[in-house]
């Protein structure tokens, strides 16, 4: 009776003692118990008992591990100072009893509060945790895959329980394990029946005791191992392209993608290439590696096949001619960040309900037209990302196909930018042309594709007035004007003028600075002037063309007889014809004979004209001079003889 009652005043005194150093240490309410994730297990071969917590609590500046011994002496406490930035501790097996009972628990002391874990009790062979198991070589064969593994070390005096294992699988390219657990693998191995074939994989096994009382053991070292070949499946993505040749001229080639792995089955040893023409006679044929060949002329039909040791695809064919049957419409183009290009389209009624087989979206840089890449959609498909490594600020043509029994036809090409960026340059050869004194007319030409980097939003104009207040500004400008007229200018006055383009990503630098000068006022007056009397001149010389003999009739009224009526010429009358033959005579006769004789005078017949009737009031006749002064007298016909 004393001995009870000393045990129970010793166990109250515990008690006590044990509430003073929780109100001593701070022990605060909101750190429940277990939360500090307190496990322990027996390490074999050697049997020391480790124990780990929560790595959290590792940096924590006081951490205390307390455990006893419930079977020799319940009261007895051993306490051990955990180092600081350690979050397990291990208890030699030459200071524990194996089959006795134990509790343990932490303590983590904080500034200024303590927390304490659950307290845990149990027998440490009860807590065993296994070594990990030594996988054998993997054996591959055309029947399957056979994995197997070595027991791991185990206490039979201990009377441990069996061990249990699972086992976990991946392929080289992913990153999470595929687990077959205990119910689907047995102690020594496991057989797989359903892995891809010509596939790399990784796989390893854990055990625990049978019972569940202990810890999994470790992972086994991984084994890695390859399924073997079979005939790749599916059919070889099929599309032609015009690129250059080695002499750099345009020629069409039939390229197509290599099959992935998972397609491939094995390693691909060639390609088989058939073209036929369109009566459907073999035109060539040839064995190829990836990727592309150039197409005969004269070849409308192509069928492509994939080999490798265990067989070969199905033929992928494609008609290489062109169809009246509609493109697809409305092509949208997106970019999207860091993936490449959503393209969506639409397909317009075609006569007869004639549907297309597949699409075909192509994309190709628009500078040097090369094709960047393409990709294959069934005709339930109206939408697709195009992924690729696409420059940013380079121009790309997006165009979808349609392919039909008996060709190809495709929509209208939309130019796209994964990355748009501000124009590098400004918009080039800027002129103006006077349109008055208060007026110009500025023109220009578009920035070069290359140094557009992006869609081309508008275009601002920049002019600078000679005095000290800042540029005035015009815009914004659509960007597919070329000219725009500026107004409101000063008279003879001097101007600096540049412009810029401008995309989503922002304004471009400006074009080279241009310097024009708007005419004055007098110049404006004398062009005017100029252009009016030029005006009327025309007009006059229009109605005398129109009213000639109006005209003439008008000048016989107003002008002298002498500036219109006709003159009369001396060196062709009758009279001067007869004395140059005689004289052509007379010269011929003196060649001959004594000096010539000096030539008779002409006879002048004198004419008489009878005079006019007298009358009351004879007509008064005026002699204006033009007859006595164009007509020879006497002595002038002598002097000609």
């Amino acid at each position: 009776m004393q001995d009870t009652s000393s045990a129970m005043k010793s166990q109250w005194n515990t008690a006590w003692l044990l509430l003073l150093a929780l109100k001593a240490f701070g022990l605060k309410e909101g750190h429940p118990r277990g939360s500090l994730g307190l496990q322990c297990h027996l390490l074999l071969p050697r049997e020391d008992m480790n124990c780990s917590w929560s790595a959290q609590f590792a940096n924590s500046p006081h951490i205390l591990f307390f455990y006893q011994n419930l079977n020799i002496d319940p009261d007895e406490v051993h306490r051990v100072q955990v180092p600081l930035g350690q979050n397990w501790l291990v208890i030699a097996r030459s200071q524990l009893m194996v089959g006795d009972r134990y509790r343990v628990w932490l303590e983590v002391h904080h500034a200024d509060w303590m927390e304490e874990s659950e307290k845990l009790t149990f027998r440490p062979y009860e807590k065993v945790k296994p070594l990990a198991p030594e996988l054998d070589p993997v054996v591959v064969s055309s029947s399957g895959v056979t994995v197997k593994w070595k027991t791991p070390y185990w206490s039979e005096q201990l009377s441990h329980q069996p061990l249990v294992c699972e086992l976990r699988y991946k392929t080289s390219k992913d990153a999470v394990w595929a687990s077959l657990g205990v119910d689907h693998v047995s102690q020594e191995g496991h057989e797989f029946e359903d892995l891809d074939p010509f596939t790399r994989y990784s796989v390893q096994v854990r055990c625990i005791p049978e019972d569940g009382q202990g810890t999994w053991s470790e992972w086994s070292p991984p084994q890695t191992f390859r399924t073997p070949e079979a005939a790749p499946l599916g059919q070889v993505d099929v599309w032609r392209s015009r690129n250059l040749s080695e002499n750099a001229e345009p020629r069409l080639y039939l390229l197509w993608k290599a099959l992935d792995q998972k397609a491939a089955r094995g390693d691909i040893l060639n390609y088989t290439v058939d073209f036929w023409d369109h009566r459907k006679t073999l035109v060539a044929s040839s064995i190829s590696v990836c990727c592309s060949i150039p197409i005969p002329a004269s070849a409308s039909y192509v069928q492509v096949s994939a080999f490798n040791s265990a067989g070969k695809t199905l033929p992928a064919s494609l008609n290489l001619g062109q169809t009246d049957l509609p493109g697809p419409q409305d092509v949208w183009v997106l970019a999207v960040p860091n993936l490449g290009f959503n393209v969506t389209w639409t397909l317009s009624p075609t006569p007869g309900g004639a549907q297309p087989e597949h699409y075909v979206v192509e994309c190709r840089e628009e500078i040097s037209r090369e094709l960047a890449d393409w990709i294959s959609k069934p005709v339930g498909c109206s939408s697709t990302l195009l992924k690729g490594d696409y420059r940013p600020t380079e121009p790309y043509l997006v165009s979808v196909y349609a392919i039909y029994v008996d060709g190809s036809n495709s929509s209208a090409p939309v130019r796209a930018y994964v990355k748009e960026g501000a124009p590098s340059v400004g918009p080039q050869a800027v002129k103006d042309e006077s349109v008055s004194s208060t007026a110009s007319l500025i023109s220009w030409e578009e920035i070069p594709l290359a140094n557009q980097n992006g869609h081309l939003t508008h275009v601002t104009i920049y002019l600078k007035h000679p005095t000290p207040a800042g540029p005035k500004i015009f815009g914004p400008i659509a960007a597919k004007e070329r000219s725009y007229a500026l107004e409101g200018l000063d008279p003879g006055t001097s101007y600096e003028l540049w412009m810029t383009g401008s995309t989503s990503a922002g304004e471009g630098p400006a074009s080279p600075v241009h310097k024009f000068h708007t005419p004055g006022a007098r110049w404006q007056i004398s062009l005017v002037v100029l252009l009016s009397v030029g005006f009327l001149l025309i007009v006059a010389i229009v109605v005398v063309i129109i009213r000639r003999r109006w005209f003439l009739g008008l000048c016989h009224k107003v002008l002298p007889l002498w500036c219109w009526e006709s003159v009369p010429d001396p060196g062709r009358s009758t009279v001067f014809v007869r004395m140059e033959d005689q004289r052509a005579a007379l010269a011929q006769d003196s060649s001959s004979q004594a000096p010539p004789e000096p030539p008779e005078e002409p006879d002048v017949l004198e004419i008489t004209e009878p005079a006019p009737p007298q009358t009351a009031n004879p007509p008064r006749v005026v002699f204006s001079g033009y007859e006595k002064h164009f007509m020879p007298s006497r002595e002038e016909l002598q002097e000609l003889t």
